[in-house]
């Protein structure tokens, strides 16, 4: 919570800001004043409000149609309203309900119940708007593709979208240790301990599902990156999986193509250059000077052909890794 809620006290009768101001500056509370339900509705439009104390009984604009306004606006229909009252009926207080108060305070203002009132409201109205900025947050991760995994510093998922779940087969989350699950199900390209090796904050490697009868190959390039406070201390470890199955794949054709190209051409290659070794020795038989020449051209030209070869695969597999 911040340092200091601000309360915005909406009242056309002076006494009554200046007593809920003497019992609310003390505790720490910074106070908006407001007259009127229009002068309320300006002080809004300027000021970042926690609460508001809100007169029912004024001129011009009741309390009961300044309410229906706020919770009419998106900018202002999540601030905790206390109506301030000295009505008893219950046919007024239905009113101030249906109108979207979250709660009431009788005049004349009983300094403890004030008090006790003004802490309550705040504190829920603080881990209400946590947990509506958490879910705008998930609504929002869970349409990226991507999967993403907030854990804590020993690495139980504590937060966590749809496409982290989808991925590695999770239908529960809850206490679930994300890395011994990767090492149970996956085949990973860094080791155990250098994973957890905290010295280091940001981590690449990939972890693979094999092909199988039920399953398709899935292969997955991790990002791991940990959280720590200006103190140096481990706050929580993000995960973060991308598909790279269709590049993988790609990657292993290629290396599987230029193997097949390299025995297709290094074969034949191999054989000629062994024949006219052995046509050089005299193995089948002796040579005349013409002969020993033309053979001795086609070995410079073996030769040429095999270095050129062995610089051609050689440039193209560079090229396969860079791209």
């Amino acid at each position: 919570m911040k340092e200091k809620s601000v309360i915005l006290v909406v009242d056309d009768q002076l006494q009554n800001i200046e007593l809920l101001e003497a019992y609310l500056v003390p505790q720490g509370y910074e106070i908006v004043k407001a007259a009127s339900g229009q002068q309320a509705l300006e002080k809004l439009g300027k000021n970042q409000i926690d609460l508001i104390l809100l007169d029912v009984m004024m001129p011009g604009m009741s309390g009961i149609e300044v309410l229906a306004k706020l919770r009419a606006d998106e900018k202002t229909k999540t601030i905790p309203v206390v109506m301030v009252t000295v009505l008893k009926e219950t046919e007024d207080k239905v009113k101030a309900l249906e109108a979207g108060c979250d709660d009431f305070i009788s005049k004349p203002f009983d300094k403890v119940e004030l008090l006790a009132r003004v802490k309550s409201i705040l504190k829920i109205s603080y881990y209400r708007r946590q947990l509506e900025e958490k879910e705008k947050f998930k609504a929002v991760v869970d349409k990226v593709s991507d999967g993403i995994a907030i854990c804590s510093p020993d690495y139980v998922i504590k937060d966590s979208n749809e496409a982290i779940l989808k991925y590695l087969n999770i239908t529960d989350p809850a206490n679930v240790n994300l890395v011994e699950t990767l090492f149970k199900n996956y085949s990973v390209s860094i080791k155990k301990e250098a994973l957890m090796d905290l010295a280091i904050t940001h981590k690449t490697f990939d972890i693979v599902r094999q092909n199988s009868e039920t399953t398709e190959a899935l292969y997955l390039e991790v990002n791991l990156n940990m959280i720590k406070n200006s103190a140096g201390e481990l706050l929580s470890i993000v995960f973060i999986l991308r598909d790279v199955t269709a590049a993988r794949v790609e990657e292993f054709l290629k290396q599987d193509t230029l193997t097949l190209i390299s025995h297709q051409l290094r074969t034949p290659l191999g054989v000629i250059s062994g024949k006219i070794a052995l046509l050089q020795d005299g193995l089948y038989g002796p040579l005349n000077e013409e002969q020993k020449k033309a053979i001795e051209a086609v070995s410079k030209q073996s030769s040429l052909l095999i270095s050129i070869v062995e610089k051609l695969l050689g440039f193209t597999i560079v090229r396969s890794h860079s791209s």
